[in-house]
Protein backbone atom coordinates (compact mmCIF):
# COMPACT_ATOMS: atom_id res chain seq x y z
CA UNK A 1 0.00 0.00 0.00
CA UNK A 2 2.80 2.44 0.79
CA UNK A 3 4.21 1.96 -2.73
CA UNK A 4 0.89 3.13 -4.17
CA UNK A 5 0.85 6.12 -1.85
CA UNK A 6 4.43 6.99 -2.77
CA UNK A 7 3.64 6.75 -6.49
CA UNK A 8 0.59 8.99 -6.07
CA UNK A 9 2.62 11.54 -4.12
CA UNK A 10 5.32 11.54 -6.81
CA UNK A 11 2.71 12.04 -9.54
CA UNK A 12 1.22 14.96 -7.62
CA UNK A 13 4.67 16.53 -7.22
CA UNK A 14 5.31 16.10 -10.94
CA UNK A 15 2.23 17.99 -12.01
CA UNK A 16 1.23 21.61 -11.69
CA UNK A 17 -1.20 24.22 -12.93
CA UNK A 18 0.25 27.17 -14.82
CA UNK A 19 -1.23 30.61 -14.17
CA UNK A 20 -3.20 30.28 -17.42
CA UNK A 21 -5.01 27.30 -15.94
CA UNK A 22 -3.34 24.60 -18.03
CA UNK A 23 -2.47 21.44 -16.12
CA UNK A 24 0.95 19.97 -16.84
CA UNK A 25 1.97 16.45 -15.91
CA UNK A 26 5.68 17.19 -15.77
CA UNK A 27 8.32 18.35 -13.35
CA UNK A 28 7.58 22.03 -12.69
CA UNK A 29 11.30 22.79 -12.33
CA UNK A 30 11.60 22.60 -16.12
CA UNK A 31 9.09 25.41 -16.70
CA UNK A 32 9.45 29.17 -16.27
CA UNK A 33 8.51 30.45 -12.81
CA UNK A 34 8.28 33.77 -11.04
CA UNK A 35 7.26 35.17 -7.69
CA UNK A 36 4.05 37.17 -7.45
CA UNK A 37 2.80 38.60 -4.17
CA UNK A 38 4.78 36.08 -2.17
CA UNK A 39 3.63 33.11 -4.20
CA UNK A 40 5.48 31.10 -6.82
CA UNK A 41 3.64 31.00 -10.12
CA UNK A 42 4.35 28.75 -13.06
CA UNK A 43 4.15 29.72 -16.68
CA UNK A 44 3.99 27.47 -19.72
CA UNK A 45 6.48 29.25 -21.99
CA UNK A 46 9.34 31.74 -21.91
CA UNK A 47 7.12 34.08 -23.95
CA UNK A 48 4.55 34.09 -21.14
CA UNK A 49 7.32 34.70 -18.62
CA UNK A 50 8.47 37.71 -20.65
CA UNK A 51 4.93 39.07 -20.81
CA UNK A 52 4.50 38.54 -17.08
CA UNK A 53 7.80 40.24 -16.22
CA UNK A 54 6.99 43.24 -18.42
CA UNK A 55 3.73 43.95 -16.54
CA UNK A 56 2.86 41.46 -13.77
CA UNK A 57 -0.38 43.17 -12.71
CA UNK A 58 -1.75 43.29 -16.24
CA UNK A 59 -0.73 39.68 -16.95
CA UNK A 60 -2.39 38.38 -13.78
CA UNK A 61 -5.50 40.47 -14.43
CA UNK A 62 -5.82 38.81 -17.83
CA UNK A 63 -5.50 35.38 -16.21
CA UNK A 64 -7.19 36.05 -12.87
CA UNK A 65 -9.78 33.30 -13.27
CA UNK A 66 -6.91 30.84 -13.09
CA UNK A 67 -5.01 32.64 -10.33
CA UNK A 68 -6.26 31.57 -6.94
CA UNK A 69 -4.62 32.43 -3.69
CA UNK A 70 -3.71 29.34 -1.74
CA UNK A 71 -4.97 29.42 1.79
Amino acid sequence: MSDLKTAAEQKKRDSFVAICGRVFRADPDYFPQAEYRGRRIYLCTDSCLGAFLSDPERFVAAHKKSYRKEE
